[in-house]
């Protein structure tokens, strides 16, 4: 069974790396028609997986040599998990060149959020759940995102040790789900709570927003609300945001998240259902630099040029991957093999490079495959999730914990809470496979997943792939 994918995860500043080569993207399918004879072989610039004449080569010199011998100058002692053939272990390093993998990473920069306010063109702000009109319809002059990078508007209108910024009133702000005007703007459809914090619209009592220091301006929930735009008669409520990647929430969010200790930060997030159902989202995120090394996907038609390709034989010694018995940890399975397999030192053997044979008549050569790595910058992330009233009552202690800690509740919308989760559920049994933890469960307890940093172009490619593979 070819492998679909190679994903190896290294966090700066540790000796070692996490390497899972999948089998079949689907980690809970049984991989059919396995090959009686399967081996990995590591050196110090690469690791070799292969299984009859078909060999895959991940060379990684470019980012780190291997450890290939203990203090005694004996090969270590490794172990290779087995879930469903797809395969997972760890690799110590000798070398981790610095300057080569920052080079070798994708910088996903934070990118300018797609809103649909225009300036000059009138419009009016309505509750998103009754229709009542919150701020009669005007133009503004200045539709600009908040200077600063942050979720919370607090950090720019209403900083500390310096004025506040008072909005005029043809100017608006936007930022990640909400929008600030000026005070002056709100009419008699929005209604204030006891102590003058929280704004609802006056008709369905739904919390629209609330105000910034002391009256500076007013916050509104760009999920609560909706617009109406031009002089159209009928009434045609649009999204004030675009689609926001996972990558790009956590770009903007990690500016405002709650510091736990020199190596964690958490988030707080809130979001409303449309049907008025609570979600929140607890993440604790480690803030240590992570590097994601993984090979592209295969679509359907790289699947079918390769074939139409013939692949390189192998047929002579290999010089570019180094594999000196004395320097080699390896593995080998079969096909009534258990679930773990672990590598011992081998004796006994002469030092000396190991030549490929030659391939004797009527056996087909070897088929060598090279895999290319790209290198992605991400965050590991412990979650948990509450979507319904039982999880929000099961919860409620970690929460008031949180809360009573200092850490503040962040509000985003419905659609980005549903595009984090996804990202975090779409994740999580792959990091389980690659760090060798339990398969993760419903519980009280954080789970464990990636959120990887990729550009808005590469985010939608891969979900087209995805789409074509599945149609």
């Amino acid at each position: 069974m070819p492998v679909d994918q190679v994903v190896i995860s290294y966090i700066r500043h540790r000796n070692w790396m996490n390497v899972l080569l999948l089998r079949s993207m689907n980690l809970y399918k049984e991989v059919l028609g396995e090959s009686p004879t399967q081996k990995i072989e590591v050196s110090p610039n690469g690791i070799c997986w292969s299984e009859q004449n078909l060999e895959y080569r991940i060379m990684v010199d470019k980012f780190f040599d291997i450890e290939v011998k203990t203090e005694q100058g004996e090969p270590p002692y490794s172990l290779v998990e087995v879930q469903n053939n797809n395969l997972a272990f760890g690799l110590g390093l000798r070398r981790i060149r610095h300057r080569m993998v920052e080079q070798l990473t994708v910088d996903v920069e934070q990118a300018n959020l797609i809103q649909r306010i225009e300036p000059l063109t009138p419009y009016s702000f309505h509750c998103s759940n009754c229709a009542n009109e919150l701020i009669e319809r005007r133009q503004y002059l200045q539709v600009k995102e908040v200077p600063l990078s942050t979720m919370k508007p607090q950090n720019y209108f209403c900083a500390r040790y310096r004025s506040p910024v008072y909005p005029r009133e043809d100017e608006l702000f936007f930022g990640l789900n909400y929008l600030v005007i000026s005070i002056q703007l709100l009419g008699n459809g929005v209604t204030s709570t006891r102590g003058r914090r929280r704004l609802e619209c006056s008709r369905c009592k739904q919390s629209v927003g609330e105000f910034l220091g002391r009256d500076v301006a007013v916050e509104l929930y760009a999920d609560a609300i909706r617009l109406l735009a031009g002089d159209s008669p009928v009434l045609e409520f649009k999204e004030i945001f675009g689609h926001v990647t996972a990558t790009q929430m956590m770009l903007r969010l990690l500016h405002d998240a709650d510091p736990t200790n020199p190596e964690k930060t958490r988030l707080f997030l809130k979001a409303v259902r449309p049907d008025g159902q609570l979600h929140y989202l607890l993440l604790q995120v480690d803030t240590r630099e992570m590097h994601i090394l993984r090979s592209e996907l295969d679509t359907s038609e790289d699947l079918e040029s390769a074939k139409a390709l013939p692949m390189e034989a192998d047929t002579s010694s290999e010089s570019d991957f180094e594999m000196s018995i004395s320097d080699v940890s390896s593995s080998s399975t079969s096909s009534t093999s258990s679930s773990t397999i672990t590598s011992s030192p081998q004796t006994g053997v002469e030092d000396r490079s190991l030549s490929k044979p030659k391939t004797a008549d009527g056996i087909p050569p070897k088929s060598v495959r090279y895999v290319q790595l790209r290198g992605y910058r991400g965050c590991r992330v412990k979650f948990s999730f509450s979507g319904t009233d039982h999880n929000l009552t099961e919860n409620n202690e970690i929460f008031t914990t949180w809360r009573n800690d200092g850490c503040r509740m962040l509000r985003i919308s419905y659609a980005m809470m549903a595009e984090l989760i996804g990202e975090l559920h779409a994740n999580e049994n792959l990091v389980a496979v690659l760090e060798m933890t339990p398969p993760p469960s419903v519980s009280d307890k954080l789970r464990l997943s990636y959120i990887i940093y990729e550009t808005d172009e590469e985010f939608y490619a891969r979900q087209q792939k995805f789409t074509k593979r599945s149609a």
